[in-house]
């Protein structure tokens, strides 16, 4: 999968670039992710954990996570709730334990 990789690792790093990130969007799935690569749900899976070390939705987390804290940096007066449904999170619970899972902190305290 070493060529295959290389390609997938090369549209990844593309879709990053995409402005808005990919991940933004609140109902990104892998079956999207994988059309985006050019790929099916299972190559595209089997890329995000062999290549990446993670799975989907922990990359996703990632993903948010540091665009939220660049966005937080840049925009200090927006509302961390705004913030985190503008980085793709459905709702305040689902970043508040991906933020804490991420940072061991809150994201108020993170800030402080």
């Amino acid at each position: 999968m070493a060529d295959v990789s290389s390609i997938f690792m090369k549209r990844y790093l593309v879709l990053l670039g995409n402005n808005p990130p990919f991940f933004t969007n609140k109902g990104y799935t892998i079956e999207q992710f994988a059309a985006d690569l050019g790929t099916n749900r299972s190559y595209a899976s089997r890329f995000v954990n062999k290549e990446l070390g993670v799975t989907f939705s922990t990359l996703l987390n990632k993903l948010r996570l540091a665009h939220f804290i660049r966005q937080k940096s840049e925009r200090p007066d927006a509302t961390i709730g705004d913030l985190a449904k503008e980085c793709g999170f459905n709702n305040a619970f689902s970043f508040r334990r991906a933020f804490r899972q991420e940072y061991g902190t809150t994201p108020s305290e993170y800030f402080k």
